[in-house]
């Protein structure tokens, strides 16, 4: 062999020991890589799991609820020693429509969360008396009315003392759960009232013929296609609307007569037309029976169910798991959400997302457009 043959020889033998060597430098990469992801994983793993065993923890060791510095408690969920009274929340728009998180959890809906609350502090043998803390613009008429028949047949079965605390805002359906409370409490600037149904439908008719955009519809009868945002109604269909409208406000006067006929002052056709109240006005009116903050409901309540206790205990049922995560993973995507840019008003977002446009509801909705 030359010795041009065997200077190659090294130099070929150079280069694929230094392919070699680059390969397993690479091999080793990503070995300490993949090591690094599964660490890390393995971290952010251990962190999530430590803070919802705190949470869950937490919710298991303290069964109480501190309402102020003046209500405070401390109540073990293995043993509650004292007699006590519960505060529920009836919070939002009521539907039936489950509620989700922005990551796609799935959470209670309102009316279901308000049942099992309830059945379980009316049926608790340390829970003497109920306040209901309500902050809802009302919601679906099935909806309200179903839950307000079940938590009446609760109640009769087992009666106790329920109080209703009412805080911003506590009208239409809000107002119509709120008639199985045996006293009723509001704030000054409370709104509450709106007694009535509304029903709003879309109508593009007129935009469609500016642009030339036709509909079709095929359909079985006169009246299938009621108040379709596609046509203009006609006066029949709105007639026959505001039939079954007059006829739903019937059954939510009858409850509130029900309930508090005899407290209501003044005009019915005033009182019943729709319209918001103050607090204070409410009261004038009989709507509501004191002004006062929750922490007055409290004390209330704890007389009425026979605790002389300057600071009732409040009992609060443990959290299950699934919410706790639930909680966790919401908050977490609370912060990564995408602001809109043009935000719908409150409680317009909800319906449209609940899918309510066009059914008669119990719900106080602010006028936005301006007209009568």
């Amino acid at each position: 062999m030359s010795y041009e043959e065997e200077k190659e020889n090294q130099e070929n033998s150079s280069i694929e020991e230094k392919c070699t060597a680059d390969e397993k430098n690479k091999i080793k990469k990503e070995e300490r890589s993949k090591r690094e992801l599964i660490f890390t994983s393995l971290i952010i793993i251990s962190i999530i799991v430590g803070i919802i065993s705190i949470f869950v923890k937490g919710e298991n060791k303290t069964h109480s609820i501190q309402i102020s510095n003046n209500i405070n408690s401390s109540i073990s969920s293995k043993a509650v020693l004292k007699d006590g009274i519960a505060v529920i929340d009836l919070t939002g728009m009521i539907t039936h429509t489950k509620r989700k998180s922005n990551i796609g959890l799935e959470y209670q809906s309102v009316t279901e969360k308000l049942i099992e609350d309830f059945e379980y502090y009316i049926k608790h043998p340390k829970v003497k008396a109920i306040v209901l803390q309500v902050d809802s613009p009302g919601g679906s008429l099935t909806s309200c009315e179903e839950t307000l028949k079940y938590l009446q047949n609760l109640k009769a079965k087992y009666p106790k003392p329920i109080v209703a605390s009412f805080r911003s805002l506590a009208a239409s359906g809000g107002y119509y759960i709120s008639m199985i409370a045996d006293k009723i409490y509001a704030n000054e600037s409370t709104l509450t009232g709106s007694i009535g149904v509304i029903a709003q439908f879309f109508n593009v008719s007129e935009l469609m013929g500016k642009y030339g955009v036709k509909m079709y519809t095929i359909k079985s009868g006169r009246n299938k296609d009621s108040l379709s945002p596609f046509r203009e109604p006609r006066q029949d269909e709105l007639d026959y609307w505001q039939a079954m409208t007059e006829e739903f406000i019937a059954q939510f006067t009858n409850v509130v007569e029900q309930s508090r006929g005899s407290k209501i002052k003044g005009n019915r056709d005033d009182v019943f037309d729709g319209r918001i109240f103050s607090g204070k006005k409410a009261l004038e009116i009989g709507l509501v029976d004191a002004i006062g903050t929750l922490q007055d409901a409290v004390k209330d309540a704890a007389e009425m169910g026979g605790i002389k206790d300057e600071e009732p205990y409040i009992i609060k049922k443990p959290e299950v798991k699934n919410n706790v995560m639930n909680l966790l993973f919401s908050n977490i995507s609370e912060t990564i959400k995408p602001k809109s840019k043009m935000p719908i008003p409150f409680p317009y977002e909800e319906i449209l997302n609940t899918k309510y446009v066009g059914v008669p509801m119990y719900i106080y909705i602010p006028n936005y457009i301006g007209e009568n």
